[in-house]
Order: structure tokens, then sequence, then C-alpha cells
């Protein structure tokens, strides 16, 4: 299997896709760097690119030849956690009294120079590193604050949750076992962090991502029937519903069997979202300009069925101050009203005895529905190891790049994009 194979300063031709031509790019300093051999991913047979090479090196060429990124998913390797290959260029490997600071450096080096569009979210999940006296880092929360001082904002902070112990001491999920003398199992969540260049223009779809509603409790007004509730794509692991309720950021997800030999892949269930609610599905251009569409939602008023009637009548919102056979003091009196207060904040609206009227966001369609569609938004991987973000891009019908440094790592890619593919093909109807 060929992908193309990216060298530093190359000029030979790439096999089988990936656009070549000259031209000048312009760098962060505002000096012109004349490029040789910008790349253009060639979307023309297949929605998927697949490059071996270095990150950087082929961000730079990418940006060279006019590619914007609409979505950005990745996991790089973690601060000298493994190494993958033997090549110098591996980010990870940074060592001395200098290596967290010139990893975490690196990596948002590399962040800043991808070119995305200003409706971009940029996701990364990141683990920690324990120093040798078995302290944390703290190697995400330091990342974080370089990509904030970068420009970045954080607009979304998961929890990658894989094994959950309730009370009751059964634990839910897996996660590798740590031995470890006085302190507990640091492998149970790690983050996943979501960034953008520009909180009010970064593109969001949350009704692909919205939870199921209950049954029971979702009614047409004034009806017993039923509110049909529609997954967003049943490509998708995870459970949706268009008409549901706003998903939370706790995600319980277990470890990936997908490795293949590379041992840090991660799920195809938590990447699943944040494409989803992230990338684009639609393209368009609007005079002269490429637009995402934008979902339309309708706030719809429904019942939540019999015996709920408490709730709407403002069961905590009408509650009324106890009053005793004598005058209450000051002090009884400032105490009875902080506890009227939080009777009425339990109701989570503050309606203070007006009727709550439940709501939920009905879908209405698209924005620029007459505009000619360009294509998906593409995502991109700079770190694509095994090849799961390209995976669930594909089946999601959104384009991909994806890079990897090792060459086993990028044909094992293109191999998931291919089967992906097949898949949506087949699922559409198409020969």
């Amino acid at each position: 299997m060929e992908v193309n194979c990216i060298s530093e300063g190359a000029s030979e031709p790439f096999i089988p896709g990936g656009h070549i031509a000259s031209g000048w790019t312009t760098g962060d300093t505002g000096d012109a760097e004349y490029i040789q051999d910008p790349l253009i991913p060639d979307f023309s047979s297949k929605p998927y690119e697949i490059y071996c090479g270095d990150a950087r090196e082929t961000i730079r060429r990418l940006k060279a030849g006019g590619t914007q990124f609409d979505c950005v998913v990745t996991s790089p390797p973690y601060f000298n956690q493994r190494m993958y290959g033997d090549d110098p260029r591996e980010i990870g490997r940074e060592s001395g009294n200098g290596g967290v600071d010139s990893f975490i450096s690196n990596l948002v080096s590399i962040f800043r120079k991808i070119p995305v569009r200003p409706w971009a979210s940029l996701w990364v999940n990141l683990g920690d590193k324990r120093s040798a006296n078995g302290a944390l880092m703290g190697v995400p929360s330091l990342f974080v604050v370089a990509m904030q001082d970068a420009g970045f904002f954080l607009k979304d902070d998961v929890v990658w949750a894989k094994e959950v112990v309730p009370v009751g001491g059964r634990s839910i999920g897996h996660c590798q076992v740590e031995p470890a003398p006085g302190r507990l199992n640091g492998n149970g969540w790690e983050p996943f962090f979501r960034f953008v260049a520009d909180p009010k223009r970064a593109w969001s779809d949350t009704s692909a991502v919205r939870i199921p509603r209950d049954d029971d409790h979702f009614f047409h007004q004034g009806t017993g029937t039923p509110i049909e509730q529609h997954r967003y794509s049943t490509a998708m692991e995870c459970v949706t519903s268009l008409e549901g309720r706003n998903l939370s950021n706790v995600w319980f997800v277990g470890n990936s069997r997908e490795g293949n030999g590379h041992f840090a892949a991660y799920p195809k269930e938590l990447v699943e979202r944040p494409i989803a609610m992230t990338c684009p599905e639609y393209l368009v251009e609007d005079g002269g300009e490429i637009k995402p569409r934008v979902r339309i939602v309708e706030p719809t008023e429904y019942s939540e069925g019999p015996g709920r009637g408490k709730r709407a009548m403002g069961q905590y919102s009408l509650a009324e101050p106890k009053v005793g056979d004598g005058q209450l003091t000051p002090e009884e009196q400032k105490q009875e009203e902080k506890r009227i207060e939080n009777l009425r904040e339990k109701s989570g609206r503050m309606d203070f005895a007006r009727g709550y009227t439940p709501r939920y966001p009905k879908p209405k369609g698209w924005t620029l529905m007459d505009n000619p569609v360009v294509g998906p938004g593409i995502v991109f991987d700079p770190f694509g190891g095994n090849g799961t973000t390209g995976h669930v891009a594909v089946l999601l019908g959104r384009r991909f790049v994806g890079i990897d440094l090792y060459q086993d790592n990028a044909e094992r890619m293109k191999g998931r994009c291919e089967r992906a593919y097949a898949s949506l093909r087949t699922e559409r109807g198409v020969n």
C-alpha cells in the first residue's frame, strides 16, 4: 500500500495523489518564503489524503498549497511516554531540564501553524506524565495555558472517563492497571480539550450530539402522543437525538481495541462527537466566499406528561417562608430567607412562581440552502497514528487529511480510511 511520503525539502512527486504546485507563502513574521512543491490534497476520487512525513514540514507545504481545515482532532504523542520509531523528529522525545517546556512549545508551534478557517475547532487529547519522584507534572494544564498564551480560546474541557467507580465499589469500564504505593491509579480518565481561534465565530451543531430524552415524558403539547426522536447518524456508535437534551462534558468511553500495533490509539467513539459537532457537513459558496451551513432550530413547547405538574407549577419556587408563633429575630429571618432562596434555586429556572413551559430544539433545516455546495468540511489530524480520526471523519461524510511520521502508521491510516469510504458508499447505495 502506497502513501504520500514527504521528506524535508523534497521535490519529487507523491503517489498516489496530492497535487503539486509551486508558489510563495507568507510566514508568521510577514516575510515571503519560497516553498518547494506546495501540497494540495486530491479529493477528486476519494474524500481523504494521507501523508507520511514530519508534521511541521507537511503542514508548511499544505498551507503553501492553500488548504484550510474546518476541524482538527488529534492525540499527539505524550511527553516521554513511549517511542514509536527511531526518527529524531518525533514529538514527545524532548529531554533535559527543559524537556516539558520544549515539548509543549513544539506542540503549540505546530498547532499555531495549521491553516484553519475562522470557524474551526481544535480538539486535543493529551495525557499527563509523572516525574521520577512519582508526582504529576501537570502537562495538560501547562499545555492549556501555553495555548491560551498563543491566542487560542478553551471552548470545551471534556473528561474522557475510562473507568468509573460508583459508591457501591463495583467499577464500570476498565483502565490500565497502575500498581503504585501511596497513590491512586491515575489512568481512569484523560482530558480532551477543544480550542477555537474566535469563540463568536466557532461553528458548532450541538443538535448532532444531543442525548435522547425520556420517552415517558416527551409528548406533543396538549396530547399524549410521543415526539419522535431522530438520530444524527446511524454510523455513530454514540446514540444521539436531534431533539434531545444538551450533552454534558463527561464522556464514559472505554479504551480502543483497534490499536493493531499502535499502542496509544484512542477509541472511535471518543472522536465521533467532536467531528459531528464541530466539522460542518456542508460548505457552500456565497458571494465569492466559502461559508458553512448552519442548522436552524425552533424552540418548541412540549408536554412532560402526567405526574410532572409539580415542576410546571413551581414546586420549589412557590415555597413560602415558615412563620412561627412569635416574631422571628433578624438572624432567624435572614436564615429563613436563605432557606427559601435555596429552595427556589433547586428548580434550576428561578421562575419565582411563574409556570415553566418546557421546550426542545426542533430542527427546521439549514441556512444557505440555495447556495451551491462546495463539499463537506475537512478534518485534519497531524498525528494520525492508527487512523481513528480519519476512519470516523470519512464514515460521517467529511473529508480528511492525516499525517504520520512513520510509514507503517500512514499505511494503516490509509487502510482504515479506505474501509470507511467503502462502508459509506455502501450505505449511500453508490457503486
